[in-house]
């Protein structure tokens, strides 16, 4: 399996100019549009991190207006953006509008990504992805119902196996099946990716859980050497299949380094609508939001609110500082491009040496 592939982190160098702007002080349009629908969802993740941080509690529990969401896919293309990805929040597909959001991104010729627990996936949002993930967690019902509802319930894996199944044939480009590797579950990894291989998905995605809680981190981390030598025998096992197998890769590795930077910048790459109509500084700290003053929810277009001083005032506390806020980061997917930032800020590679 080659190196170069859809998870590695080497791909945001293709958005260099962008880069090198934010070093200087600029506001670029985001290169990562990212929205959530819904903050209802029909799962209960035991790891989920929106059930951690709240998001899908009280008045964040909502769905976002189909005129806000379809502004932002119209934003999203008029402002140089190359996919949008519908995300939780809570479960896109809970929104009813998605599909028409969806379509019109179809039709503006800006590429979409969309992760689900499959619940209400149809031939017909499948047609309409291009990057379609399943998030299933388990190779078998009884750890599915574990995972993804808490162990309470009935539960839906057969029936959610059969709808990707049909989802198959009609996909737009390809589509996924994700797992979620926990303490319990990591057991089911070969089980999984032969579950996967049955059903015919182009590729499957392994990696670790987060948690706030320091002790079920503990525990995830314990696991984790056992886990990537089953991750290893499943690649081994399915060498010659079509279906390729990603395994912990390099962004998730960040999720117990040390940070090597002392301000995020990579929250200017990147931009997330949240189903309450404001933005997120990035899907990590949904704690961090703007949009306000101006509202992008009472009509405010996307630049005034991009380039607004409410915008500059929260992510420039993302730092270390004693007034800072970098400390309470929970994790940070963008890791690797803070530290193609910093490097190109500073010049650390010495990149006039090529």
């Amino acid at each position: 399996m080659t190196d170069y592939h859809r998870f590695q982190s080497l791909k945001i160098l293709r958005h260099y100019d962008k880069l090198e702007a934010i070093t200087r002080g600029e506001e670029p349009y985001p290169i990562e549009w990212v929205v959530y629908p819904s903050n209802v969802c029909n799962h209960e993740c035991v790891w989920c991190m929106f059930r951690q941080n709240g998001e899908q509690f009280g008045d964040n529990r909502v769905i976002l207006p189909r005129a806000t969401l379809l502004r932002f896919v119209t934003d999203a293309a008029r402002l140089g953006g190359s996919v949008i990805q519908f995300e939780g929040g809570g479960e896109p597909l809970i929104n009813k509008h998605t599909l028409d959001a969806l379509q019109l991104a179809n039709s503006l010729g800006i590429k979409t990504a969309m992760s689900t627990n499959g619940r209400l996936l149809t031939p017909e949002i499948a047609q309409a992805v291009d990057y379609l993930r399943i998030s299933l967690n388990a190779a078998t019902a009884d750890m599915h119902l574990k995972t993804n509802h808490g162990g309470e319930g009935q539960g839906d894996f057969a029936e959610i196996i059969e709808r990707v199944r049909a989802a198959v044939p009609h996909k737009r480009k390809d589509i996924s099946l994700a797992f979620v590797i926990d303490a319990d579950n990591y057991v089911e990894i070969p089980a999984f990716c032969d579950l996967a291989a049955d059903i015919g998905v182009d590729f499957v995605h392994l990696r670790p859980a987060f948690w706030f809680d320091a002790a079920e981190d503990a525990r995830v981390r314990a696991i984790m050497p056992a886990a990537l030598k089953l991750c290893q025998m499943a690649q081994w096992t399915h060498r010659d299949s079509p279906m390729k197998i990603y395994a912990i890769t390099e962004k998730f590795e960040d999720y117990w380094k040390p940070r090597s930077w002392h301000a995020c910048r990579a929250v200017w790459t990147g931009v997330t609508l949240r189903a309450t109509g404001d933005f997120a500084v990035c899907k990590d700290r949904t704690d961090l939001t703007f949009g306000h003053t101006p509202s992008y929810k009472k009509g405010a277009s996307f630049e005034e609110v991009w380039h607004s001083d409410e915008h500059r005032r929260i992510t420039g506390t993302i730092h270390d500082g004693p007034d800072g806020v970098l400390s309470a980061c929970p994790r940070c997917v963008w890791g690797p491009r803070n530290r193609v930032l910093a490097a190109i800020e500073n010049d650390d590679l010495r990149i006039a040496l090529v």
